[in-house]
């Protein structure tokens, strides 16, 4: 039983591909939204008209 688990464990790190190309789309569209979260809750902090139309209720 040790055995095979030391020869899954010690395959693992091999099976996994990850190309250049995947990696840069995916860390961008992370950032893009992060980005955009961002400035969505400062709009809504800082505008009142967005906030008491999301909210209902004036800041």
């Amino acid at each position: 039983m040790r055995d095979l688990f030391k020869a899954i464990f010690s395959n693992s790190g091999n099976t996994t591909d990850r190309s250049g190309g995947q990696v840069m789309i995916m860390g961008g569209a992370l950032i893009v939204f992060n980005a955009l979260l961002m400035f969505c809750l400062s709009v809504y902090w800082i505008n009142p008209v967005v906030h008491q139309y999301i909210s209902g209720k004036p800041l």
